[in-house]
């Protein structure tokens, strides 16, 4: 297929503006949860030193089994506002803004111009600003209120459109010619049937971008679900029985790009076949390492973590804002990894 023109510097740098502003994220993370300044300043600052902190905390106030679906889960995902300041850490990781880079540059190699793109359950909204920044028309799909608040401040400080959708009925079956779906399956009782729905509003000849570290189980993600760990590195098991295959991957599946099997007829065996050998190695190796995972992830995790903490480094600009509020952070603890 033919590539698009690059996307417009100018609008992807406003979304690189808005996480690089404290200021910013500050009265944005203020407005969703309710704290004033220098509380969120604080929360920030401690979990951009441990990420994870602020739910793994709020997991154990509460009593809350870790890695195990239950109605108190539920109800956490209700009502939390922990994973607000989780979220902003994690978007602006060198290692998140890598993974929003490939997605951009690979449905341009894909796609000859703009296209139909919904980010589902995108959370604060700097997916869909980055892929309306790009040029597409996305549709951003979110029900945590909370979340949706501070996304809509983030369109707007990006000069973003992008269509706010809060429910599946608002989903239309065989629409887009993309959906992406980043750190959502890790999290859900039926990853398998979460994939079946989403591949029902793909087009014949979408695409399915997809995020989703199964075998991730430490004090960092106390959400990620530990029966979902069969199906870290096994893309037959979660997407052959929708009818998916893969077409493309970047290093260890971070993410990975998949595509209706009955679109081969119309040119998907050609497109793979162009795929480099390097892309294929990639693929290969990244499911084969990440098998490991379903029973012995300990190596993963700490090597997830240095990476984790390399991609984030000091966050000054925020610590400054937290002393001038007079609030001090409280001590960072070390990490627990399930093996």
């Amino acid at each position: 297929m033919i590539s698009t023109p690059p996307p417009p510097a100018a609008a992807l740098n406003r979304l690189d503006v808005v996480l690089n502003d404290a200021a910013t994220l500050v009265q944005f993370a203020s407005e969703a949860t309710g704290l004033d300044a220098g509380e969120v300043a604080k929360r920030l600052v401690e979990e951009n030193a441990r990420i994870g902190g602020s739910v793994w905390q709020e997991l154990q106030e509460r009593k809350i089994a870790p890695f195990q679906w239950s109605e108190a889960l539920v109800k956490f995902y209700q009502t939390t506002i922990a994973f607000v300041f989780e979220s902003i850490v994690w978007n602006r990781s060198s290692l998140k803004q890598q993974m929003r880079q490939w997605i951009v540059d690979f449905l341009q190699r894909e796609f000859r111009g703009p296209v139909e793109v919904l980010v589902f359950g995108d959370g604060l909204g700097f997916d869909s600003a980055c892929l309306a920044a790009a040029g597409h028309n996305v549709s951003y799909f979110e029900v945590s209120q909370k979340a949706i608040g501070f996304a809509t401040n983030v369109f707007k400080a990006c000069d973003c459109e992008v269509q706010v959708l809060t429910a599946m009925e608002q989903v239309h079956a065989k629409k887009y010619d993309a959906v992406v779906c980043l750190d959502v399956l890790e999290h859900v009782p039926d990853p398998v049937q979460l994939v079946e729905l989403l591949t029902s509003v793909l087009k014949p000849e979408g695409r399915l971008i997809v995020h989703a570290p199964f075998w991730y189980l430490s004090s960092s993600v106390g959400t990620h679900l530990a029966s979902n760990r069969k199906y870290s590195g096994d893309v037959r098991r979660l997407y052959r029985p929708n009818g998916l295959r893969p077409v493309d991957a970047a290093m260890f599946l971070n993410p990975i790009a998949l595509a209706p099997a009955s679109s081969a007829t119309s040119g998907l065996d050609a497109g793979f076949r162009r795929q480099s050998a390097w892309s294929r190695l990639q693929m290969g190796l990244g499911c084969g390492l990440l098998s490991i995972g379903r029973f012995w992830s300990l190596p993963h995790a700490l090597i997830t973590g240095w990476m984790l903490t390399r991609s984030l480094g000091k966050w000054p600009e925020m610590e400054q804002i937290a002393a001038a509020a007079g609030v001090a952070p409280r001590e960072v603890v070390s990490c627990e990894v399930v093996s």
